[in-house]
């Protein structure tokens, strides 16, 4: 036991400062904050649930102690998902959307009206149909926008969404001059979509220190 001791202390003393210096220099500062202290500032941030539902379908899927062990990125990850006990996005605020999710024929208009519910009522998309040919691997999507009718032809990918489709999309909100534009904020090979003003984002960055970036 008395070895052991001893190659504690030599350890401290000879690698100890350099260990502290590396985790001061390379642990990410998180800000330590309550799940009711995240809440309030989601909501000043203008992040507002959907009716019937309330801050107990955020607990209904994850706890008090596991939104303050992930500070904000978990809460803002729930935010974006379909309350369970409800079947209903928790909000309109934004949308977490996993790439690999086109299984079926209507998956890519689901994902227009998706981007459209959180576009804060500035993208109207009307006329929106898709095709997912599976025998045949071709796949594409139109819809008409401010009078405009859009056809895009996607890359077939098995059930992988055409991340292009996003690009496109957010060239269109660039074209009608909306006042806000889609951001992404990545979570492996799912996102979340928000829709967010310059000063909205650079907001949101300052007092959660998450990093969305413009899609």
């Amino acid at each position: 036991m008395k070895s052991i001791y001893i190659a504690l202390i030599v350890t401290t003393i000879l690698y100890g400062p350099g260990l502290y210096k590396f985790l001061k220099e390379n642990v990410r500062k998180i800000p330590k904050a309550s799940f009711e202290e995240q809440l309030t500032t989601f909501k000043e941030l203008g992040y507002a649930f959907n009716n019937e539902i309330d801050k107990h379908d955020l607990l209904y899927l994850y706890s008090e102690e596991d939104y303050e062990a992930e500070p904000y990125s978990l809460l803002y990850y729930t935010w974006a998902e379909i309350a369970d006990t409800k079947d209903k996005p928790i909000s309109n605020n934004c949308w977490h959307f996993d790439y690999e999710s086109i299984e079926n024929e209507g998956d890519y208009v689901a994902i227009i009206k998706n981007l459209e519910r959180i576009s804060d009522g500035q993208l109207n998309f009307t006329n929106v149909h898709d095709s997912i040919d599976f025998d045949n691997e071709t796949a594409w999507v139109s819809f008409d926008i401010n009078g405009t009718h859009y056809k895009y032809d996607l890359t077939f990918d098995n059930d992988w969404a055409d991340h292009t489709l996003f690009e496109n999309i957010q060239e269109l909100v660039a074209k009608h001059n909306t006042t806000g534009k889609f951001t992404v904020y990545p979570l492996g090979q799912s996102v979340i979509f928000d829709f967010m003003t310059e000063a909205e984002l650079e907001q949101f960055k300052k007092v959660t220190k998450l990093s969305p970036e413009w899609l």
